[in-house]
């Protein structure tokens, strides 16, 4: 395995991170860092836990990549059969590692596990799901889609296969785990296989303040919604339905409860909206 870690400015709790994967209690993995050309002591803090364990690999990019593609630049550098990223800001149980490695072994025609978001599921983990099972999910009932990179292992020729991800602005991590599901079967693990460190500098928490991150998430559901094969055309007229509904209500609320009038318009004009789909938004509004 891979345990990939890209890192931009998290030198004061990047050592932190990487002891939390030699406290696993699963042990055949390298550590791969890659720093995309922080401006505090990151590079510094690499090359120490480099330098202290053959385990650790560290590069550091010529120029500033961005979060995506420096991904997919630590992926370049992998040498395991599975891809698992950590966030430098997030934290992984000892368990965790071998929870995830031994439900890929145990599945091995899924291309990804995703720790879900699921506290009571109808059937104990892992549980695999193929495409039109976990399409219906995602779009018809309880979503197992909701958690980042951190979260997520990847089988790596699986991710090779369809490109790595995209670069898509916010719903990047989202969108590959639809690509995948969308050939391969996905395993369900338990949920809190990882700690997630919240801070101010968190990217999530950055973009949840940009109200266009809301347009973004839904034209990639309606692209995926409308471009999959997984779904019958009965569920997918359903599944399209509600996306848009729900949407509608979600600018709704921003207009009257958030009193962001202008933003909630400018964001319908865009997305776009119906003026039927308002009205139905009404209806179904509370």
């Amino acid at each position: 395995m891979s345990v990939l870690v890209t890192v931009w400015n998290r030198g004061r709790i990047l050592s932190e991170t990487v002891n939390s994967i030699f406290s696993s209690s699963f042990r055949d993995f390298e550590v791969v860092l890659v720093d995309d050309c922080s401006a505090d002591d990151s590079w510094e803090v690499c090359c120490q836990l480099s330098a202290s364990s053959l385990t650790v690999r560290s590069f550091r990019n010529s120029s500033n990549l961005g979060d995506y593609a420096n991904r997919n630049r630590a992926a370049s550098l992998a040498r395991g059969k599975y891809l698992k990223y950590l966030d430098a800001d997030d934290l992984i149980y000892p368990h965790s590692l071998h929870v995830m490695v031994d439900a890929l072994e145990r599945f091995p025609d899924a291309a990804l596990a995703l720790s879900a978001n699921v506290i009571d599921p109808d059937v104990p983990y892992p549980e695999k799901l193929e495409p039109p099972e976990f399409f219906r999910r995602h779009f018809l009932g309880r979503s197992p889609i909701g958690v980042g990179p951190s979260a997520a292992i990847i089988r790596r020729d699986c991710f090779e296969a369809v490109g790595g991800f995209s670069g898509r602005q916010f719903v990047g991590d989202t969108e590959l785990w639809l690509k995948l599901a969308e050939r391969w079967p996905v395993v369900l693990l338990p949920p809190a296989l990882v700690w997630w460190r919240r801070h101010e500098g968190q990217q999530m928490s950055l973009e949840m303040k940009k109200p266009e991150v809301l347009n973004v998430r839904f034209r990639l559901q309606l692209e995926m919604l409308r471009s999959t094969v997984n779904l019958a055309t009965s569920d997918r007229t359903l599944a399209e339905q509600r996306l848009v509904q729900h949407h509608a209500r979600r600018l709704l609320a921003m207009a009257i409860r958030e009193g962001r009038i202008r933003t909630a318009w400018k964001l319908w004009r865009e997305a776009p909206l119906r003026y039927t789909d308002l009205i139905k938004g009404l209806r179904s509004y509370q």
